[in-house]
């Protein structure tokens, strides 16, 4: 008699584990598969854009920020350049967003060594699908995005209620699943992505809680201010975007500068972005330095090492939630542990749909067998 309110307890917290994976399980789904490529998708358009591909030198040949600008706007003199990034690894080549007079919008990839551009393609990448479809299901953002992130709050309840069902867990990481039927094997390998995913699992939810936050409101202040440009307008040279850029470094020594931002109208200004200070875990923007392109003054400036609280939190969420923070390799084990999760939900979908299709079964035989007996 004692044992049965444990069991009650048990079981309860087993069907609310089942019910919060069952209700939500496609959509769960598509939003971790998707997740999943996307920390990948930079490395899927090299590979099926020969543009995109150039041949590794050492550091020290990189051409400058403006013969990189100067190449781009040469090679479409009709275009607006846009902002221009470094490349994503030294096989890749830098990238400058163009903006044509239709008011379409492509990539252009110049080799950041020579300064040849070697082509353009259109904005809609593998990088752009993937992350648009991971973050807010190609739907307005003030509707996706807040009802992509609060799916944190069902995978934080799946995993505590897993934790309560599946009784210590640890002696799980190296247990082989079986392969019997696919009732057996679909809850062995359910159990094994899970108690491999219980590092990951709360890093994916809390960085999908703070962009929750961030969707309903709760932004992080600008760094600093930046004040208006003279408005003049007129094209930038080479020399002059080189000249700004030794003046950057000097505004902020050891500036390693990620990201020009010319300016798109008169009285805009040009701001050069990068990292700084050896500042782990932010985005380029966290230091920056912002000139007056008609004078080179400089219009407002920050380092990453100033940022407050709020403003650092915010500066981690990209980079923990999709593992970009130490390159490759680090994308590589987000990549490998997402789709541990990705199988976790899909294992769990085959979990149920198994249970209730043994369910079925015995409620049938038993009719039948009543059938034969009467």
């Amino acid at each position: 008699m004692s044992r049965r309110p444990g069991r009650k307890r048990a079981r309860l917290w087993f069907d609310i584990h089942s019910w919060v994976g069952l209700k939500l399980s496609i959509l769960m789904s598509f939003i971790l598969v998707t997740g999943t490529l996307a920390v990948l998708s930079a490395e899927l358009d090299w590979a099926t854009h020969a543009s995109m591909r150039v041949e590794p030198r050492p550091e020290s040949e990189r051409a400058s920020w403006g013969a990189l600008y100067a190449a781009a706007q040469a090679a479409y003199p009709d275009w607006r350049i846009g902002f221009l990034t470094e490349p994503v690894d030294p096989w890749f080549a830098a990238q400058a967003y163009g903006h044509t007079p239709q008011g379409r919008t492509r990539l252009i990839d110049i080799d950041p060594y020579s300064a040849e551009v070697r082509g353009d393609r259109h904005w809609l990448t593998f990088q752009r699908f993937f992350r648009n479809a991971h973050r807010h299901l190609m739907l307005p953002t003030r509707i996706g995005v807040p009802l992509v992130s609060s799916l944190a709050i069902l995978l934080v309840v799946s995993m505590v209620t897993g934790l309560v069902v599946y009784k210590k867990p640890w002696r799980g990481f190296f247990t082989r699943p079986r392969f019997r039927n696919l009732r057996i094997a679909s809850g062995d390998l359910h159990r094994l992505c899970g108690v491999w995913s219980l590092w990951f699992i709360p890093v994916i939810a809390l960085t999908s809680l703070f962009y929750l936050a961030e969707s309903l409101g709760w932004r992080a202040p600008p760094f600093g201010t930046v004040a208006a440009a003279r408005d003049v307008p007129g094209s930038l040279s080479a020399a002059e975007i080189d000249r700004l850029a030794d003046r950057a470094r000097r505004e902020l020594p050891g500036l390693d500068i990620a990201v020009l931002l010319p300016p798109r109208r008169a009285g805009e200004p040009l701001i050069f972005q990068g990292y700084t200070d050896g500042t782990w875990l932010v985005r380029p923007r966290a230091s920056y330095v912002a000139f007056d392109p008609a004078d080179g003054s400089v219009l407002g400036s920050h380092r990453s090492r100033d940022a407050g609280l709020h403003q650092r939190i915010s500066e981690m969420a990209d980079p923990l939630h999709f593992g970009y923070f130490g390159g490759l390799l680090t994308k590589l084990v987000w990549f490998a542990f997402g789709a541990v999760l990705s199988a976790l939900s899909i294992t769990g979908i085959m979990v149920y749909g198994t249970r209730i299709a043994g369910r079925h079964a015995r409620h049938a035989a038993v009719r039948d067998a009543a059938g034969v007996a009467s």
